[in-house]
C-alpha cells in the first residue's frame, strides 16, 4: 500500500476537515492510500524510503473521543486522517 497527500479534495471534504480541526483543536492531514501488486508495491516502498520522510510533523496524541471523531470522518470520506502537532 502506498499513501500520498490526498488531492484534490472536494469542497465538502475540505469543510469536513476544517470543521474537525476546529472541533478537536488538532491539525489534520489527509492521505489517500491505494494497494498495488506486491512486487510493484515493494519497489515503490523502497523508492519512498530513499526519498526520506515527506511530512515533517510530530504526531499529535488525540484522546479516545478525538480518535473516534477522526475515525468517523475517515470512514465518511474514504481517506486516512492523521492528527499532527501544530
Amino acid at each position: 500500500m502506498i499513501c500520498d497527500f490526498a488531492r484534490p479534495l472536494d469542497e465538502a471534504d475540505i469543510k469536513t476537515i476544517e470543521s474537525l480541526e476546529q472541533e478537536l483543536g488538532l491539525l489534520i492531514v489527509a492521505f489517500a492510500c491505494r494497494s498495488f501488486e506486491p512486487a510493484r508495491e515493494e519497489r515503490l516502498r523502497k523508492a519512498m524510503e530513499a526519498m526520506g520522510p515527506l511530512l515533517q510533523a510530530e504526531p499529535a496524541e488525540p484522546d479516545e473521543g478525538q480518535l473516534g471523531r477522526i475515525r468517523q470522518a475517515e470512514k465518511a470520506m474514504g481517506l486516512s486522517l492523521v492528527a499532527v502537532r501544530r
